[in-house]
């Protein structure tokens, strides 16, 4: 079993600026103290030096880190985003233990890869762990993007979705992740923004990946989902591409209107924006 963990997103994030300046304030006195010491010699009274203040701030710095991915776990295993707090059971008492196990999850999946069943049942035991953003971002890691990529076309696919968004909402993942919605493969793209919640970044660059070279019977329509389930994403993706927005737009998607009605209806979004998209829309006909 794992911790029950409660939180305030909020307060937490406080209380890690909070941290923060503490910190800054610690750094600005130690060069200070150094010189001070130096210059007394076998004066100083004290007896421990900057070594305490040296001491502090690592306490900060270890305990923003920990409750960082703390909140950042907590909000990838709530579906609802509510304020004020928040409860979940981790997988894991300790963000080091997370990553120890997706390293060892992911040797297996890379020892299976010859073998499709055991592959299937490596990546399905990392099922339950893939809401923790540490466990994911050390398995994709581990795993690395083209290995990432090629799992895709199992059926465990849904766990490897999951996986990237907590890893890449939480923005875990190293530069080599930079290019995937770019060099993936459409069906790959598609599993990844139609099977889990994708951060609004992702899902727009995956958006003009397929948008941009649009292949004749190309199936949009898990984009299309993906961006019904995300409307301010999909708000700003209408107000920020017309050219690509006229080209989904011509798919004539049975999802679409659900969607346009909720990246634009009255209050949603930023004014402005909403007011761009809306532009854009009509300008295309599909107002």
């Amino acid at each position: 079993m794992g911790e029950l963990v409660g939180i305030d997103p909020r307060g937490a994030h406080d209380l890690i600026r909070r941290m923060e300046a503490v910190k800054a304030f610690l750094g600005r006195t130690r060069p200070g103290l150094d010189a001070a010491i130096a210059e007394a010699g076998q004066d100083w009274a004290g007896r421990q030096g900057s070594t305490a203040l040296h001491r502090a701030w690592a306490f900060l710095h270890e305990s923003q880190h920990d409750l960082k991915w703390r909140i950042d776990t907590v909000e990838q295993l709530v579906p609802v985003r509510e304020r004020g707090m928040l409860t979940a059971t981790f997988p894991f008492g300790a963000e080091s233990e997370a990553r120890r196990e997706a390293e060892q999850a992911a040797a297996a999946i890379r020892a299976a890869l010859d073998d499709p069943a055991a592959v299937e049942r490596a990546v399905s035991a990392a099922a339950g762990s893939a809401g923790d953003p540490a466990y994911a971002a050390a398995l994709l890691t581990a795993l690395s993007p083209r290995t990432f990529t090629r799992l895709l076309d199992g059926s465990q696919k849904e766990v490897l979705a999951r996986a990237f968004a907590s890893a890449e909402r939480t923005g875990r993942l190293g530069e080599e992740w930079h290019d995937l919605a770019r060099t993936a493969p459409p069906e790959a793209l598609t599993a990844l923004v139609s099977l889990a919640g994708q951060s609004g970044t992702f899902l727009g660059q995956v958006a003009l990946t397929l948008l941009d070279r649009p292949e004749p019977g190309r199936d949009l329509h898990g984009l299309v989902l993906a961006y019904a389930a995300n409307p301010l994403a999909f708000q700003q993706f209408l107000a920020e591409h017309p050219r690509e927005t006229g080209i989904l737009l011509a798919t004539g998607d049975p999802a679409l209107r659900a969607a346009l009605d909720e990246a634009l209806k009255p209050g949603a979004g930023a004014d402005g924006l909403r007011e761009r998209a809306w532009a854009n829309v009509r300008s295309l006909g599909g107002g």
